[in-house]
This record gives structure tokens, C-alpha cells and sequence, in this order.
């Protein structure tokens, strides 16, 4: 493998990993990899912030959100300041303080974290680990063959397994012919070619669903409403980051993020993980806000305000701290003072980086699939798009939790797998 493509999976693992009981003895043996994926995680949080002024904070967050350990903070900064991607590292009392960062783009990125994984020397498991995650994303392959076509060790096998099946990096479907093993970054990476498969092989309802999440990218979707698309996300076939409602329950809003630059599907992932998260957010306040329900022209006005270059905020409201957690922990906005000297509230402050731009470009255009919505609506519309929820749960992590209650049907899925292996399903 490519050192550029050893950095990209050393970051799906750990966000795989993420579902993992952290003290679990499965983790014991992909240190290397955990740390690396870690590191490339953080680098999407911090890419363009040029100064860190309080790396305790950072360290908060980066655990909270993204499941960057506390314990391994400061290792994981250790080996971006040894990868030149952060310089003006500030200790005291070996605590990290502050640091300023110069992360490159993302194909720079991912190619220095690879020579950074090899350097560590890698155990024999972490390596089969990322051949499979790697080769797995590309296409589903017969799980007799898996060990001959990816150049792994049979015997360690079964332990292999184990791991990639229990941090829900691979998933077998069983077939007359034999198991056949898969990723969820196969539908990730490639929507076009999953929905093409449905559209040709699927059933009735399964064709239908789908078509509806065309429609509307960030579908709210629930058993009893969207059954298959629900077991698709539990198979790992579909993206769908959730949103945390008022009532403690958890949303998943199921979306094909057909994109131009093939890059947001692979190198540039974490800037698709943010659009995302705000396409969930914005379409929970459409969908749950309550009386307080937005139209799609208030969920644009959201976004159009942040990246307005004369603005770049939205006006200080007493829930705000609340509203926009969720942006302001995946690095999209900060709670700046007050506009009022003395006041109390916060002011939600655009983040004005690259990324973060290119993040609400793209949620912008999943709402609207290219239309323009010139309708403008006022703050107090706006100040109401995320106040529905605040706690935020990546793809990944909801493919894992949602299988733990919906048991996929592998039949209604048959024909898909039928047409992407030329095997005949049960």
C-alpha cells in the first residue's frame, strides 16, 4: 500500500475504533494505528486555525467529539509536532498549553501520517488491519478468498476478524455460495455505484426508499417509516450521522453525498464529516423544532449568514450556548462576546477557514441539490436552526448503534450483493 493510503485508513480505523469499549483487550494490539488515526482526526479539527491558545480546551473537545483520548493527547500532538504539522508547542507542569499549526492539505496530510504509522512499526495484526479496511472499501469480496486476494496471513485470520468485525469495519453477508464480507466505507466512498445497484437490482420498496433520500438529502428516517433504509445503515450500506432530540432519543437522517471532488469521499472525509453534521442538524430543526419548525429557506439563511464575509455571525440570543454546541464543537463556529458590552449572551462566530467553508458550501448544496433558495428570513429564524439537538453521533458510530437494535434482513439486500459479486444470495 501507498503511504497516502496507510494515513486515510489509519483514520477509519479509529473510526471504527470509536464504538469500542476503550478498556476492551481488542485495542490492545492497534496502539500504532489508534494513535495515528487520532492525529489525522485532530488535524481536521485544527486545519486552518493557525493558533491554539488554549490546548487544554482542544483537548476537551477533541475527546468529547471525537474520541480522542485524554491519554493519548499529548502523544498524539507529540507526533504532529514530529511531522512538522504544529510547531510552538507550549508545556508546563507536562501539560500542552498552546502551539500554532501549519496542517497541510489533505493529500500532503495523509501520505506524512502513513511514513509516520510505518516509522512506529506496526504489529503484524495492525497492518492486516489496514490491508482490510483498504481493500474492503473498494469492494465486497468472497470472505473465503479474503486472506489469498489481500495477501494475508490465514492463520491469523480468525483474530483479524475479531477485531475488524467487533469495531464494525467489515461485516459478512451470507450466501449460497459462501460469506461475503464488506465495509461501510464501500458505500461511503462509492454512493453512486451503491444506489446504481439498487436502482437496477433492488426490490420495489428498497428502490423507493432510496429514491426518497435522493430527494431529500438528510432524510429523518425510523424503522416503522423507512424500514429498509434503517437496515441499511445498520448493514453499513448508507451514511446517516445522528442528531440527539430534546427527549434524550437519538435521530439518524440518512443521506448519498453525490459530490464533484471524488476527494470529499476519501482524502477530504473530514470536511464531508462536517457537512454532514450540520445537514443532520439543519434537518432536525426542520423536522423537530416544534413550533419553532423551519422552512428550507431559514435553514439556508443559516448557512449563507455564517459564510457571509461582511457578517459571519448570527446575532446573540440567550440559548445560544445550547443551540449551536454542536457547531461549535466540530470546529465550525466559536461563542464569542457578547455585541453588547456587559452582556451575558454569545455571539456564534463563523470559523473562516478553507475547510469549514468548503463543510457549509457543501450542506448548502445538499439541501437545495443546486437550486437557488432566494428567500430570506430573519435571526430569529436562524438563532432557532439547532437548538433541537446538541449532541452529534458520526456515521460510523450510527451504523454500530443502530444495528444493536434493528436486525438487518440480509435478503433485502440480496440482489445488490447478488449484482456486486456475481453470487446468488438466501
Amino acid at each position: 500500500m501507498e503511504s497516502f493510503d496507510e494515513g486515510l485508513r489509519c483514520q477509519d480505523v479509529h473510526s471504527g475504533l470509536r464504538n469500542v469499549d476503550p478498556n476492551s483487550p481488542l485495542l490492545g494490539s492497534l496502539n500504532d494505528t489508534r494513535i495515528v488515526g487520532m492525529a489525522a482526526t485532530v488535524c481536521g479539527l485544527i486545519r486552518g486555525r493557525d493558533v491554539i491558545e488554549d490546548a487544554q480546551a482542544l483537548m476537551v473537545v477533541a475527546a468529547h467529539q471525537l474520541d480522542v483520548s485524554m491519554l493519548a493527547f499529548n502523544e498524539v500532538i507529540g507526533l504532529l509536532e514530529g511531522a512538522a504539522f504544529i510547531e510552538g508547542v507550549q508545556r508546563r507542569g507536562g501539560k500542552i498549553t498552546a502551539f500554532t499549526e501549519s496542517v497541510p492539505y489533505y493529500d500532503d496530510l495523509y501520505i506524512s501520517l502513513g511514513q509516520a504509522w510505518r516509522s512506529r512499526t506496526p504489529t503484524e495484526l495492525e497492518q492486516q488491519v489496514i490491508l482490510v479496511v483498504d481493500g474492503l472499501a473498494q469492494a465486497p469480496m468472497p470472505l473465503e478468498s479474503l486472506a489469498r486476494t489481500l495477501g494475508l496471513d490465514e492463520a491469523a485470520l480468525p483474530q483479524l476478524r475479531e477485531v475488524a468485525e467487533g469495531a464494525g469495519l467489515m461485516q459478512t453477508l451470507r450466501t449460497i455460495d459462501g460469506d461475503i464480507a464488506y465495509s461501510p466505507f464501500f458505500g461511503f466512498e462509492n454512493p453512486q455505484v451503491l444506489s446504481d445497484l439498487v436502482a437496477t437490482h433492488g426490490g420495489d420498496q428498497l428502490i423507493t426508499e432510496f429514491a426518497a433520500v435522493r430527494a431529500t438529502q438528510g432524510l429523518a428516517i425510523r424503522p416503522d417509516t423507512f424500514p429498509l433504509l434503517t437496515q441499511a445503515v445498520a448493514g453499513g450500506l448508507l451514511v446517516a450521522p445522528t442528531v440527539k432530540l430534546p427527549d434524550g432519543t437519538m435521530q439518524a437522517f440518512a443521506a448519498l453525498p453525490y459530490v464533484a471532488d471524488r476527494h470529499l469521499l476519501t482524502a477530504r472525509k473530514p470536511v464531508l464529516d462536517k457537512a454532514l453534521a450540520v445537514l443532520a442538524c439543519l434537518r432536525c430543526a426542520e423536522s423537530f423544532g416544534g413550533y419553532s419548525n423551519l422552512e428550507p429557506a431559514g435553514l439556508i439563511n443559516v448557512i449563507d449568514k455564517l459564510l457571509d464575509p461582511n457578517r459571519g455571525f448570527l446575532n446573540p440570543n440567550s440559548a445560544h450556548r445550547r443551540q449551536y454546541e454542536l457547531m461549535r464543537n466540530a470546529g465550525l463556529i466559536v461563542f464569542a462576546p457578547d455585541l453588547i458590552p456587559g452582556g451575558r449572551w454569545v455571539t456564534p462566530k463563523f470559523i473562516d477557514t478553507e475547510d469549514n467553508r468548503d463543510a457549509l458550501r457543501l450542506a448548502r448544496d445538499m439541501l437545495t441539490h443546486g437550486e437557488l433558495v432566494a428567500q430570506r428570513v430573519d435571526d430569529s429564524l436562524a438563532r432557532a436552526a439547532l437548538e433541537t439537538g446538541k449532541a452529534y453521533t458520526a456515521p460510523m458510530q450510527t451504523t454500530h448503534r443502530i444495528r444493536q437494535s434493528v436486525a438487518p434482513s440480509p435478503k433485502q439486500f440480496e440482489k445488490i450483493f447478488e449484482a456486486a459479486m456475481g453470487m446468488r444470495a438466501l
